[in-house]
């Protein structure tokens, strides 16, 4: 499939390329924050850090600065908005090598602000840069090179962890030195990101126009239903990008490679994420024109996440989530299952967030950022909720929220893209009756 080289589809590799370097540090970081830690309380006991309270008070953060996100990135457009969310980045890793208890939890504050800054940022830009005939396209670019983010962190973090049973000082900070490299590669990358069309501040924006612009897409009919798909969205990443490695790592049953498979389960959510982003963009005219594309292609990933719960949940260990154990679940641990499940789950995830971008870009092109915030504000509460009773909560009633959550959320997906679906049939004939009026 050929893409021609324009203007927009440069600012979509940009901007793309760009997320890839920057995420290639932060979400490798989260998959094996847990075991950063652990290895830290192991050297020095003294610094009593939970790994799954640290990401959720990152991601409680975000939450909250999501309110204000859609606001600044109106006020000084989104390119510059991003490349003050990437230096911020910069706490995500830097903490974790003064290896203090205090600067951890401040860094994690501080990324969860720049996140929330980030987001809706990135959403407009790419929105701002899509067509109704490209955004699918584009969509599925930008999500193909994002989940290739975490297959060159985790590929390094296999290499350095190979062999090893305990992460020493030297090797988490090796690590972190790499990563923290990589994102200033990634604000380098941004400050040269073209700009949009409209990346310029908007004259007139004010804080109170963007609250009466949130409140208006928040009590639409659509975005009552897309909030619990939104909320799903934000329950299976956390699940995904933050418990599922780790549950592998801490099954001692997978013998002296348990720690090795952290990475190696990292590695094939990315593949299986690329395979789902790459689908997306092949089929991307043919989803553009086929009405019940987009609710096809979200069952599809809820479908094959389920699938990946219930292998979950016959092979890996109900403790596991909590650290090392001997537990055994339903069945003999197997790695191959245990990768099956990576695979599946980012696969499915590539499948529900694009169509989530790609609705968005339909229902709210006038007001993206604002959207985007929303999105990522449900995603936000979620995904703290989840990382909180992580402390908690067994593995296995942890699948089964996700299991009736996937349900829940597909089945709203359906009703508000129907409602698209109807509306734009509606349309249609409504123009036909007019124009066979005026023959």
């Amino acid at each position: 499939m050929f893409i021609p080289i324009n203007r927009e589809i440069v600012c979509i590799l940009s901007l793309s390329f760009s997320v890839m370097l920057l995420f290639s540090s932060d979400l490798t970081v989260i998959n094996m924050q847990k075991t950063i830690v652990s290895s830290i309380s192991d050297d020095t006991p003294e610094v009593e850090v939970d790994g799954y309270t640290v990401t959720a008070v990152a991601y409680s953060l975000f939450a909250v600065s999501l309110l204000l996100g859609p606001y600044l990135s109106h006020a000084i457009g989104p390119k510059l908005t991003m490349i003050v969310s990437a230096f911020a980045y910069l706490s995500a890793t830097v903490p974790y090598l003064v290896e203090n208890g205090w600067m951890i939890f401040g860094g994690a504050i501080i990324n969860g602000i720049a996140a929330g800054f980030m987001y809706p940022a990135q959403g407009q830009y790419l929105i701002e840069n899509s067509s109704p005939q490209t955004a699918a396209r584009n969509v599925g670019i930008f999500w193909t090179m994002f989940r290739a983010s975490t297959l060159w962190g985790n590929l390094f973090v296999y290499y350095i962890f190979y062999g090893k049973q305990y992460i020493d000082q030297y090797t988490r900070r090796t690590v972190l030195y790499f990563f923290m490299g990589i994102n200033l590669l990634a604000i380098a990358s941004l400050m040269i990101l073209p700009k949009s069309s409209s990346d310029c501040k908007t004259e007139g924006y004010s804080p109170s126009k963007t609250v009466k612009t949130c409140w208006a897409i928040l009590k639409s009919r659509k975005m009552l239903w897309l909030m619990f798909s939104f909320s799903y969205a934000g329950l299976q990443q956390a699940f995904g990008d933050g418990v599922y490695s780790i549950t592998i790592g801490y099954t001692m049953a997978l013998g002296n490679s348990a720690k090795e498979l952290v990475a190696v389960s990292g590695i094939i959510m990315s593949i299986g994420g690329l395979i789902g982003g790459v689908c997306i963009i092949v089929f991307a005219t043919r989803i553009r024109r086929h009405r019940y594309a987009r609710r096809s292609i979200f069952m599809i990933g809820c479908t094959s996440q389920v699938l990946a719960y219930l292998i979950t949940f016959i092979n890996l260990p109900d403790t596991a989530v909590f650290g090392n154990t001997d537990q055994l679940s339903l069945i003999n641990p197997s790695a191959t299952l245990a990768l099956t499940g990576s695979l599946l789950l980012t696969f499915g995830d590539s499948c529900l967030n694009t169509q989530i971008y790609s609705i968005i870009a339909e229902l709210f092109r006038e007001s993206s950022a604002e959207a985007c915030a929303f999105y990522s504000f449900f995603k936000a509460v979620c995904i703290a909720t989840s990382f909180y009773w992580c402390n908690h909560i067994g593995l296995q009633v942890q699948l089964v929220i996700l299991t009736v959550m996937a349900l829940i959320g597909a089945f709203c997906f359906l009703v508000a893209d129907n409602d698209i679906a109807t509306s734009i049939c509606e349309s249609k004939t409504a123009t036909q009756d007019t124009e066979a009026s005026q023959r």
